[in-house]
């Protein structure tokens, strides 16, 4: 009878070991994908990335306002992210809104020929992730 209850016990304890090792390694695979998928998204649908900006050749007077319309941008982001009276649902809004204004002043900083050059950028960048 002690042989057969301590049997059980060995293979409960090591079924438990055991599935609390493989939820470990779902949990660090499913952080590292939400990681991979989420930077992967901000890069597709927000509008400026620093990269496509560093492509455009601006001069440092625009890349002063382009800085400070990103600083800014940011500032109120964590503002929304912190205010504990807005819903999810209303900080998602107001925040795609600041990504919007943001997108239009950088916009309003560049010339014609660095928006078309951007468009460009972003077009060749959706083709790569898209095919």
């Amino acid at each position: 009878m002690k042989k057969t209850l301590i049997s059980i016990f060995c293979v409960l304890l090591i079924a438990t070991v055991a599935n609390a090792q493989d939820s470990t390694q779902r949990a660090q695979e499913k952080t590292k994908m939400q990681t991979t998928n989420s930077g992967k998204q901000n890069s597709n649908n927000k509008g400026t990335a620093k990269k496509d900006l560093k492509q455009l050749n601006l001069s440092t007077d625009q890349e002063k306002q382009i800085d400070n319309v990103r600083s800014n941008s940011r500032q109120e982001k964590e503002k929304i992210n912190n205010d504990k009276t807005l819903t999810a649902e209303q900080k998602k809004e107001k925040i795609k809104a600041i990504d919007k204004e943001s997108k239009n002043k950088i916009n309003d900083v560049l010339t014609p020929e660095q928006r078309e050059k951007m468009k460009q950028e972003k077009a060749n960048d959706k083709k790569k992730t898209n095919g």
